[in-house]
């Protein structure tokens, strides 16, 4: 059953620093946080603050993404003049794969089911409590569609991947500057990657400095040149 079509979603997005897109097109995929570990990228790599939360609440082999196109962290992360990148992935990719919608956020929500307390009520439109989750999740169809139908509109939901996530040809990489939008096209062009690269206006300001400019760049070059390379612990934050 087509859940994402029926509310006529047609891309799910990933967030990430423009530095990690010659990482991703290699890869052709998005890693979950063990299987970024497992390919030789070190934990500085991973948001501290949120991996530990997340791992801490019973999701730390997902990959997230999420329906909401400018989110709080994009927002943010633009203002603060760190380029960032939407891995916008066609629905139909996601549909593909086990995965479920959380409409709480998972890093952050301070309403957990643990030490003796009850958490969120389990519902159709809340989700529901799997394996170690401290945080419902809708998982079956008719869950994932109701939560939807409730709270597509008012509320950023996430999406989680069991595992890696394959991306197919026709995802698209959306820049917020044209500047960005070059690079990410050099990117590709290099890694032989038929990824459509767009550019969007940004959700608030965006001006990057060019020193980072300048250190994202020297980053990219190496990140093409050497395969087996794994960064220099360059920060986006």
């Amino acid at each position: 059953m087509e859940i994402l079509a029926a509310e006529r979603i047609d891309a799910v997005h990933h967030f990430t620093p423009l530095h990690y897109l010659p990482f991703i097109a290699r890869a052709k995929s998005l890693l979950d946080k063990r299987s970024l570990l497992g390919a030789n990228f070190a934990a500085q790599h991973l948001r501290p603050n949120s991996t530990r939360q997340d791992a801490e609440r019973g999701f730390g082999d997902y990959t997230f993404l999420t329906l909401h196109a400018s989110p709080r962290i994009l927002r943010s992360k633009l203002k603060a003049g760190y380029a960032h990148v939407d891995i916008a992935v066609p629905a139909e990719a996601v549909e593909a794969v086990a995965y479920s919608l959380c409409r709480f956020n998972v890093a952050k929500t301070r309403r957990l089911r643990r030490a003796g307390r009850p958490g969120y009520t389990e519902s159709a439109t809340n989700g529901r409590y799997y394996d170690a989750h401290q945080i419902p999740a809708a998982r079956d169809d008719s869950d994932k569609a109701a939560m939807l139908r409730r709270h597509l509109a008012g509320s950023m939901i996430e999406v989680l991947v069991a595992g890696e996530l394959a991306l197919p040809d026709h995802t698209r990489i959306v820049c917020y500057s044209e500047a960005d939008a070059a690079t990410a096209r050099r990117v590709l062009a290099h890694l032989g990657r038929p990824w459509a690269v767009t550019t969007t206006a940004p959700p608030g300001p965006y001006r990057p400095d060019a020193g980072r400019i300048m250190a994202v760049q020297r980053f990219i070059d190496r990140a093409l040149d050497e395969p087996d390379w794994r960064g220099d612990g360059l920060a986006f934050d």
